[in-house]
């Protein structure tokens, strides 16, 4: 256990200093700042401007809160998620997994600790974007209050829901990594896929109630989409949000998706692992 634990924190560490350093970290965090905000900004400007009649809605303020939790929350899940996917990749890319494999030791703590690694910056970044897009949109509809509920209550309830959220991610991470140590190609679009259909099933810029029943029900069951409820929930007020019950709900379903998320991406990563060490799939040059 103590070997794993180490391993895991030589992991994140090493996740850091592969993204900040070539850079200095402060300028580096900025730099990652930019995308989340700028998908934050967009969908305020989207919704907000391109429709003038939208903020003549009684219920302006509360959408534009909708969409501000949504996307932010999105760009966090998509900044993330794919850590462990394209790591295996880029290791295929430099050599660096062909000399891992010498040894008998699963990659599984090295793309763990890579992923905690991502969480933390994008988890700091997506925050960031959050409170810049609220003030922001303060000041380009003065007439219309964006309601949030920034308490010290609420915070951490918010916090726990991005913690909680990470074995879900971590474990759709591990499935893509599976497809990644046999891939010689497409693996770096894939994420892009996965995450245009997570855009549409998570509840990030509309409710799943517009969905047909199927693609609903479907939706309805995802950890991403309880991550996302949990979240407004903890975050937006009374009446349609602010439920302690509800947010209760949506993170043990959160969860309780993530805890199968995790199970399945790990159990078919060991097995693509160990069978990917008998052929010397991972001797194939990626193109």
């Amino acid at each position: 256990m103590s070997t794993t634990l180490r391993a895991l924190a030589a992991a994140i560490w090493a996740g850091w200093y592969r993204d900040f350093g070539w850079i200095n970290p402060l300028a580096g965090l900025f730099l990652r700042t930019i995308p989340p905000i700028a998908s934050v900004l967009a969908l305020v400007l989207i919704y907000g401007v391109a429709k003038p009649s939208a903020s003549l809605d009684p219920n302006f303020g509360s959408q534009i809160a909708f969409l501000l939790v949504g996307g932010a929350l999105y760009a966090h899940i998509a900044a993330y998620s794919w850590v462990a996917t394209l790591a295996v990749a880029e290791g295929k890319w430099t050599y660096v997994f062909q000399s891992v494999y010498i040894s008998p030791k699963s990659a599984t703590p090295y793309l763990a600790g890579r992923t905690i690694a991502s969480f933390i910056t994008s988890a700091t970044t997506s925050i960031i974007a959050l409170t810049v897009g609220f003030f922001v949109a303060g000041a380009l509809f003065p007439a219309n209050q964006i309601p949030f509920n920034i308490t010290f209550v609420t915070v951490p309830l918010f916090v726990l829901a991005l913690v909680v959220n990470i074995f879900a991610s971590m474990g759709l991470g591990f499935l893509l990594g599976a497809y990644s140590i046999y891939s010689t190609k497409f693996e770096w679009a894939l994420p892009t896929y996965i995450s245009g259909v997570l855009m549409i099933f998570s509840e990030a810029l509309f409710p799943t109630s517009i969905l047909p029943a199927p693609l609903r029900d479907f939706a309805n069951i995802l950890p991403f989409t309880n991550f996302i409820r949990a979240s407004r929930q903890a975050l937006l007020p009374p009446p349609l949000y602010g439920s302690i019950s509800l947010y209760l709900s949506d993170l043990g379903l959160c969860f309780l998706g993530g805890i199968v998320f995790l199970a399945v991406g790990l159990g078919a990563f060991r097995l693509a692992e160990n069978h990917g060490r008998r052929k010397g799939v991972l001797d194939r040059k990626a193109v």
